[in-house]
């Protein structure tokens, strides 16, 4: 079960220093997570920590790569047949360089914490 499996995991496992993972079947948008370094933080307890960010993600169904780049061509240029359309139908102001890092780090923190090792309850006879 993927929801289960930690990307720890997969490296200790398999010695990969390079993950591809495939967001989106419909989309085919492929992620590649590279390895660049491993090290222990005892603060976080191996729970997940944003420490970079760059890009915006693009807006869901948007059609892959292809369609994310037709979608920032009509959204850049007010002479192209399909901006009016594009414009209204995507995020307001959308800004493929700006990075939302609040909101980002929210969402990390929102996994870590659902994800964070509970005490069970010990039941008494």
């Amino acid at each position: 079960d993927a929801r289960k499996t930690r990307l720890s995991n997969i490296v200790q496992e398999t010695g990969a220093k390079t993950i591809h993972y495939l967001y989106d079947f419909g989309d085919s948008w492929d992620h590649v997570i590279k390895l660049e370094k491993w090290f222990d933080n005892t603060t976080t307890e191996g729970l997940p920590f944003l420490l970079e960010a760059a890009g915006r993600c693009p807006p869901e169904d948007v059609g892959g790569a292809p369609g994310y780049a037709e979608y920032l061509d009509a959204i850049g240029d007010p002479t192209h047949p399909e901006h009016e359309h594009m414009r209204l139908w995507g995020p307001e102001r959308f800004d493929p360089n700006v990075v939302d890092r609040k909101a980002l780090e929210a969402a990390v923190n929102a996994l870590s914490d659902a994800w964070k090792p509970r005490r069970r309850a010990t039941r008494t006879r």
